[in-house]
């Protein structure tokens, strides 16, 4: 804000200084009632009356000048915080992005597809504040609740399984975080859609964290896999693939028993990405469907426009340096 004011100023007065050069250059070299020509009373003979209105009327109008061109300037105040109101549903995605996630019998990739319908959901919500929580051994909340969709759209394309360096899948404690993170706002709606192959080794039994989900959240699951399921390439080692401890190459399969198992925690739905349709119109219905309650929120508003002071101000100086009678010439 300083920055821009003292720009606005010198590019004022820079502009000022080159109108009054100018117009004294101009009346230097055209002045025709000089002392040369004419005696030193010539010029107030001319007139009735005080001569000197004529320099006020020419400071009144250079200084009506200056306030137009402050005007013109588009001279702003401070930014300013203002709360916005919206209706719709507070939604965390929360992913999975442990290495199994890198499996190509969803093409191009499991992680990528579900990368792609997020992005096409995001497109398709209006007045919805929605978070993205990444898991694998471990969890963080990635992106919190938030309604800027451009912003959101590019914390999911940078989402990859080199996110998170524990590796293994922990399940539970990812829902937990989801579920903190939607603060303490009890009349809310709120709807977490867990995206993973379902594959999870963590100790912690589901029951831990039901009572976070029960009747105050909407669970939906999406299965992200097929039954059949594929091996883990290794990114950046062509023909490499995830080996287990006992050096035989890891298969994974999506496990629909467990995920039906964590759907049923709030009566979610259960649904499965697939190789060829969409997912992305589902979960839309799913969150149109959701009861819309008030949202609060706060967003930061423009900068303030005040240009209409300087203009009101170079508009009297400039039609009283119009109106002011000067004198009348003698006969």
């Amino acid at each position: 804000m300083i920055l821009e004011f003292l720009n606005i100023a010198l590019f004022c007065f820079g502009f000022f200084i080159l109108t009054v050069v100018f117009s004294l250059f101009r009346t230097s070299k055209n002045i025709i009632f000089d002392n040369k020509n004419f005696s030193k009373n010539f010029f107030q003979n001319l007139f009735i009356g005080n001569t000197n209105v004529i320099k006020i009327k020419k400071l009144l109008r250079y200084v009506g000048i200056l306030f137009l061109i402050i005007a013109i300037s588009g001279i702003k105040t401070g930014v300013t915080v203002k709360p916005v109101e919206r209706k719709g549903v507070d939604i965390i995605f929360c992913i999975d992005v442990s290495l199994s996630m890198d499996s190509q019998d969803i093409k191009p990739s499991r992680i990528d597809k579900v990368k792609f319908e997020l992005s096409r959901i995001v497109d398709n919500l209006e007045g919805d504040r929605i978070g993205v929580v990444v898991f694998s051994g471990s969890n963080f909340l990635y992106l919190p609740l938030t309604m800027d969709y451009d912003a959101s759209k590019l914390f999911i394309k940078s989402i990859d399984t080199s996110m998170i360096s524990s590796r293994g899948t922990d399940i539970p404690n990812a829902l937990r975080t989801s579920a903190e993170a939607f603060g303490n706002d009890e009349n809310q709606q709120k709807m977490i859609f867990l995206f993973t192959d379902g594959e999870d080794h963590s100790d912690m039994p589901l029951d831990n964290i039901s009572y976070l989900i029960n009747e105050k959240i909407d669970l939906h699951v999406v299965g992200v896999g097929s039954s059949k399921g594929s091996l883990i390439p290794l990114i950046g080692k062509d023909n490499s693939f995830v080996k287990n401890d006992k050096g035989e190459l890891v298969v994974s399969k999506i496990n629909l028993d467990f995920l039906r198992e964590i759907s049923l925690l709030s009566n979610g739905n259960l649904l499965r990405i697939s190789k060829s349709e969409p997912i992305s119109d589902n979960i839309v219905d799913i969150i149109n469907k959701g009861e819309d309650s008030l949202i609060s929120s706060f967003e930061f508003s423009d900068y303030e426009h005040k240009f209409q002071y300087p203009l009101a101000v170079a508009i009297v100086f400039l039609i009283f340096s119009q109106l002011m009678l000067s004198g009348k010439r003698k006969k």
